[in-house]
């Protein structure tokens, strides 16, 4: 069989008509609109945490850049015990041990509540640390700009996705 050639006016059967490539073409964008917008939208929080992490190490390195030094009361405590400790065992009467031992037993309280105390601002200073220091925030600036990385390149795959739909519509044009 041969080819007949196409008369002038007469439409070619095998080309798609102008309305069906104008509704293809508006499906295509229906259809990758949301897909696009989500992306856009994963990059944008993204760019936030990201502006975020940042935000939280600035005010962790100035946090402690402005730290001030602050003795640990609890040392001289402990000394105060132990002398109180061996005086009470130099006393001779008994009136002056039991008045001592108030006064030791009175520091020993103060010196275990102290502890306790210490302990748990230690514990947290270090849970804030862990989850606010420096080093987290720098951890977590890294990790937000990982994330960032990614998710323009994911919307870089999505916008290729579009392109090559748009791309084949435009092989159906000609």
């Amino acid at each position: 069989m041969t080819d007949l050639p196409a008369t002038p006016g007469t439409p070619d059967p095998d080309r798609i008509s102008q309305p069906e490539l104008a509704r293809l073409a508006q499906a295509a964008a229906d259809r990758f609109a949301p897909h696009l917008r989500s992306a856009e939208d994963a990059v944008r929080a993204s760019e936030q945490s990201l502006a975020d992490a940042r935000a939280a190490l600035a005010r962790a390195e100035h946090t402690a850049a402005n730290k001030r030094y602050q003795s640990d009361p609890l040392v001289f405590m402990r000394v105060t015990v132990s002398e109180e400790l061996d005086a009470l065992a130099r006393k001779t009467t008994p009136k002056k041990i039991r008045a001592n031992f108030r006064y030791l037993l009175e520091r020993a309280v103060e010196l275990a509540e102290g502890e306790v105390a210490g302990y748990r601002t230690d514990l947290e200073a270090a849970r804030r640390e862990r989850d606010h220091g420096v080093e987290s925030c720098r951890q977590a600036e890294q990790a937000a700009q990982v994330e960032l990385e990614a998710a323009r390149a994911m919307q870089q795959r999505v916008c290729d996705a579009e392109r090559a739909a748009r791309e084949g519509l435009a092989l159906l044009r000609e």
